[in-house]
């Protein structure tokens, strides 16, 4: 099944990312992003603090000057994870970016087709189609000019909340290569923060996948094998339901402009930005002298055959994962010292006598030299390792893995994937047993197969409170649907709105008095607590501590500490840097659940789960409605009794069933709100004016306006008559069809609560359009 069958193309390249920073502050509560609002209370904290009345002001000169820890408060320093990162500079390193991805193609850099394969022993590079480019594009809006793909935190801290966001993907060019238009957009998958500890974020690996029905394929030319073959097994085999592309991308680096692109070189680390300060300064004045500084991935994919049963977004196959032991191996950091992490994930399945891998996220790497322009990685040589097969508890092996096969050099040339030939005796015994992999002495389990994987297809729904939705859950058994299979679904969340931080459980506490320790401070030194049910099964990763010293850059090593001052959980969600862990959906046919915490307190918990089952295709429907604003994380259990930990690292949830949702707010009286402001000044001749000086831009536009600057280059929210020139172009671009899909989607992030937009149509085309006519506006429109 998927891209582990053959005919398979290969590519890889470099990927572009341009976050904009300012919303994506991984340090500083400067979002209030459950409210849609810039945070007050913590600006309010602030010395000197910033508040509405002078935030024209203040806010932007605060933005592009290093904070210190001495003028923040304490709950944003103590938040586990936090510390390490100040100061900082609140814009951080891409304070104008546009959230476009795209392929990179710029002097001797490019992201190209490299060959291809029709069956295990037969490698293809020399076909028409190899050497063309690839490229991820976006909306063109009516143009002819090609625009990027645009990735989304849909959560500017959770890591499993990113969505990448295209219009189609074009292999090769219009004569030879392939056109494949969006059917599903991109999510990414297993994303491995444990890696961080090598040499942070540049080490972590992430996964992405989107499928395509025939209709939504073109082909261009005939004279490329690689594609008339891969087109004749798309239409001839009977399970071949269209085409998949799968690719990972891992060595990020940031700080590349005149390398990978012709921006103004910056530095954007350390602790004297002055001169990256002086530029921000300088495009805030001028929106022609705006900038980019956007990191940069290696990327290795893909095409191959999408078969039917398969998750459209999401790797299928038999998955094996990190065991319940969580054996780690070891390998060096960038600093030299040696640090232990535990495998990624391997893809498996089985065709005949071959056993095909996709290996694009198990083994850990580094940069051979992380201060060149450009640089390369490799894969550290973990030895020769055992593949093999559990049954009944008794390991058979079934092949070797050895360095030659999983080297860099390898992963290159076939995208991480690796071909086993092994007996026809030992694929039975593989059909019957479980995988695993194993250390070379045939007893050390490194990885193990995850018997029964699920997916949650629309993974990033937006939904507004009060608004219900459908979802389709796909369940697998060993890489192949699961018929009359039960699951619960429960929901979790993050206890802060900075940084990458744990997960727990979202509960019911109508009187808000649910309290337990959030974490502990030792000499300075915060370390997350991660409380357990006393009666539920130990799913959780056992408590640890992990700091970062650079925002956005690094994760460091675990550390050890023992507990001096205890913060609560209460203490914390009722700050600027806390967020309640209400329960955010409701269920169909959902169930309450009580719990009680292993703690002194023996704190009771009330939390809400949904049994569900698959019909004969292995699917089943999860219907939910928005109840608060926020963004719960989905999990799935395959246990015959409801049981989910009340807490576990965010460095697991990589090998978790975790589905994103965003549950928008929404104020029900905006809009009689601005109703009622206009009836009461519409006969004012400045009325124009008011209207937009005391409702449009502070109510709804102003936190886009400083959270994403790069709209003075296009769209200045600030500048009432520039919007009213464009009104109908804005109209279109916050509609909610253009939300669900497009890389044009305002803003961007696609977090727009329905009323706010109700508020931004109703003053288009009832005042603007009709140049503001001085007659009331009814509540019916």
């Amino acid at each position: 099944m998927s891209i582990l069958n053959f005919p398979r193309v290969f590519f890889n390249g470099k990927m572009r990312w341009n976050p904009p920073t300012a919303n994506n502050n991984d340090v500083l509560p400067v979002y209030d992003a459950v409210n849609v609002d810039l945070n007050w209370p913590f600006f309010a904290d602030l010395n000197p603090p910033i508040t509405p009345d002078n935030v024209e002001q203040t806010l932007q000169p605060w933005q592009i000057k290093m904070a210190q820890a001495q003028d923040l408060p304490d709950y944003v320093i103590n938040v586990p994870s936090n510390s390490g990162n100040l100061p900082i500079m609140p814009a951080e390193w891409d304070l104008f970016g546009d959230n476009a991805c795209d392929l990179v193609d710029y002097k001797q850099t490019h992201s190209r087709i490299i060959g291809g394969q029709t069956a295990s022993n037969n490698y293809i590079d020399d076909d028409p189609l190899v050497g063309l480019d690839f490229q991820i594009l976006g909306n063109p809006f009516g143009g002819t000019e090609p625009t990027p793909g645009r990735f989304v935190d849909i959560s500017p801290w959770e890591n499993t909340f990113t969505a990448l966001y295209f219009d189609k993907i074009l292999l090769g060019n219009q004569d030879t290569g392939i056109e494949l238009n969006r059917q599903y957009r991109m999510l990414d998958r297993m994303l491995n923060f444990n890696w961080g500890a090598i040499n942070g974020l540049t080490t972590v690996t992430t996964t992405w996948q989107s499928c395509f029905s025939p209709e939504n394929i073109r082909w261009f030319g005939s004279n490329s094998a690689l594609l008339n073959t891969l087109k004749q097994q798309m239409e001839s085999d009977p399970e071949v339901q269209g085409l998949m592309v799968r690719f990972s991308t891992f060595l990020t680096f940031y700080d590349k402009n005149g390398i990978f692109n012709d921006y103004p070189p910056v530095t954007s680390r350390g602790s004297d930005q002055s001169k990256l300060s002086a530029m921000y300064k300088l495009a805030l004045e001028n929106s022609s002298e705006i900038f980019f500084n956007p990191a940069y991935s290696n990327v290795a994919g893909t095409l191959g055959l999408w078969r039917k049963g398969e998750f459209p977004t999401a790797p299928c196959d038999r998955r094996l994962i990190c065991g319940p032991d969580q054996t780690q191996v070891k390998v060096k950091s960038q600093r030299g010292s040696d640090v232990a992490v535990p495998l990624g994930v391997t893809l498996a399945q089985l065709q005949g006598t071959n056993l095909a891998l996709d290996v694009s996220n198990t083994f850990p790497f580094n940069a051979i030299d992380p201060n060149v322009d450009i640089p390369e990685p490799f894969k550290f040589d973990l030895g020769t390792l055992s593949v093999g097969v559990n049954l009944s508890g008794s390991y058979t092996e079934i092949a070797e893995l050895k360095f030659d096969q999983y080297n860099q050099q390898m992963f290159d040339r076939y995208s991480g994937l690796i071909d086993l030939s092994i007996s026809p005796e030992h694929a039975t015994l593989a059909e019957r047993g479980e995988l695993q992999l194993r250390q070379a002495d045939k007893t050390t389990v490194l990885l193990d197969e995850q018997l029964y994987v699920a997916e949650i297809v629309q993974s990033g729904t937006f939904v507004d409170v009060g608004e219900r939705t459908m979802l389709d859950v796909m369940v697998q058994y060993k890489g192949k649907p699961a018929p009359n299979t039960s699951f619960w679904v429960a929901q979790y969340s993050n206890a802060y709105n900075i940084t990458t931080s744990d997960y727990y459980l979202n509960f019911d506490d109508p009187q808000h008095t649910t309290d337990f320790v959030l974490y502990t401070i030792t000499n300075g030194t915060s370390s997350a607590n991660l409380p357990k049910f006393a009666d539920a099964y130990a799913g959780a990763s056992s408590p640890g501590q992990y700091s970062r010293t650079k925002s956005a850059a690094t994760i460091v090593d675990a550390q050890d500490s023992s507990s001096t001052t205890e913060v609560s959980y209460r203490e914390v969600a009722s700050s600027p840097v806390g967020i309640m862990l209400d329960t955010n959906v409701a269920f169909d046919g959902e169930q309450l659940v009580k719990g009680v915490l292993d703690n002194e307190q023996k704190t009771p918990i009330t939390y809400r789960t949904v049994k569900l089952t698959t019909g004969a295709d292995g699917t089943a429907k999860l219907g939910l409605s928005g109840e608060k604003p926020g963004f719960p994380a989905l999990k799935i259990s395959f246990a015959a009794e409801p049981e989910f930990a009340f807490s576990f690292s965010y460095t697991q949830a990589y090998i978790d069933f975790m589905a994103p949702i965003r549950v928008l707010p929404n104020d029900p009286t905006l809009v009689d709100d601005f109703i009622n402001y206009w009836n009461g000044i519409y006969l004012k001749e400045d009325a124009a004016e008011l209207i937009w000086q005391a409702f449009i831009y502070p109510k709804v536009l102003r936190v886009f306006y400083y959270l994403y600057p790069i709209m003075d280059k296009y769209m200045p929210l600030d500048q009432r008559h520039r919007i009213e020139g464009a009104v109908d172009q804005l109209i279109t671009l916050i509609s909610t069809e253009y939300r669900e899909e497009s890389t044009l989607a305002m803003p961007i992030t696609r977090d727009l609560p329905a009323s706010s937009r109700a508020v931004l149509e109703l003053w288009a085309n009832k005042l603007v359009k009709r140049n503001y006519p001085p007659m009331p506006l009814s509540s019916g429109g």
